[in-house]
């Protein structure tokens, strides 16, 4: 982080005593990650934080150090003055939450890694080439001098490595492994923190699997392995949305793939998408035109419409990215 970055995110910090962290609806192992290392941090350093998150808490990441203190925006009764915004490009990305837990002059610290960042927050910590989000609350934390206690270290280890898909994407830098190595250093638990992410089933999340892996079709000529699951396929498998996180792997991983697509229909005309690429297409520019966004080979969104409808159009959309075409044209 810069010394000017540093400077401004000082006095934010030392300024305020109550804190609001938050992130973006769908919250994956960065989001959660992120949020309670820094609460930890901010708590460290006498400060009262609380994480807000618009949607529910993925049940693997419920081994987190303070994942049972994170509250949906209904359970939170006062306004806060001062927020951390992490992992999101946009305010919108996180629901409502800004929008009804904070007073009219409320001020709004930035911490993100996505190229699509549209400038929101009055102190802002913007870094596209960082791996995660974690990697550079790592890098405030230290800048605060907060000492790195095994708590925060797990929740932050647990935003990189679920960010580089275990180190395997191409964001892993060398930097990502050194600080990951402290990060373990410091007490993060690696073999439990990937045994979570990786290795840890429930009954609904395998049936889901299975499910949507009947759906699998290779779309474009085999360019897009794309799956689908209805809310009548939730039902039969007696899952939840959250349950079929990770499961667009499965699409990006069939042999010719360029593109993976996983489209849910989550509630009667509500559906949630994510791609996946392998570095040719730029899907977080085609989640752009949907109202989403995340990275270049990594994004979501999520839309009004019908499931089948809403998958033809994303096709559309990654046929013309392939091709090299506009939004528009």
């Amino acid at each position: 982080m810069s010394d000017a970055a540093f400077e401004a995110f000082e006095p934010f910090v030392l300024g305020a005593n109550e804190f609001l962290i938050t992130s973006h609806v769908d919250p994956d192992g960065d989001a959660v990650g992120s949020s309670l290392g820094l609460r930890a941090a901010l708590q460290d350093l006498g400060k009262t934080a609380e994480v807000v998150l618009e949607s529910p808490l993925p049940e693997a990441l419920a081994f987190l150090p303070g994942a049972e203190t994170i509250r949906r925006p209904a359970e939170v009764t006062k306004q806060y003055g001062a927020a951390f915004l992490l992992d999101s490009s946009s305010a919108d990305r996180a629901g409502q939450v800004l929008s009804r837990c904070l007073t009219p002059d409320a001020r709004v610290a930035v911490i993100d890694h996505h190229w699509g960042n549209d400038g929101y927050g009055h102190v802002r910590l913007v870094n596209p080439e960082a791996s995660a989000t974690a990697e550079l609350v790592y890098d405030l934390i230290e800048l605060l001098r907060v000492p790195i206690s095994p708590e925060i270290a797990e929740c932050l280890y647990t935003g990189i490595l679920s960010d580089t898909g275990g180190f395997r994407y191409a964001n892993t830098s060398s930097r990502t492994l050194r600080v990951a190595a402290r990060l373990v250093e410091h007490g993060a638990r690696a073999s439990r923190v990937a045994e979570a992410l990786y290795a840890t089933k429930t009954g609904p999340s395998l049936r889901i699997l299975g499910l949507a892996l009947a759906s699998l079709e290779a779309r474009s000529g085999g360019r897009i392995g794309a799956m689908t699951i209805s809310l009548e396929m939730f039902e039969k498998a007696g899952a939840k949305p959250e349950d079929a996180d990770g499961i667009v792997q499965y699409a990006k991983a069939l042999a010719g793939a360029r593109v993976g697509m996983l489209v849910q229909e989550v509630a009667k005309d509500e559906i949630r998408a994510s791609l996946r690429s392998d570095g040719s297409v730029d899907v977080n520019q085609v989640a752009s035109e949907f109202g989403g966004g995340g990275h270049r080979n990594a994004a979501g969104l999520r839309v009004r419409g019908g499931l089948g409808q809403v998958r033809e159009d994303l096709i559309r959309a990654l046929e013309r990215a392939m091709n090299g075409a506009s939004p528009s044209s």
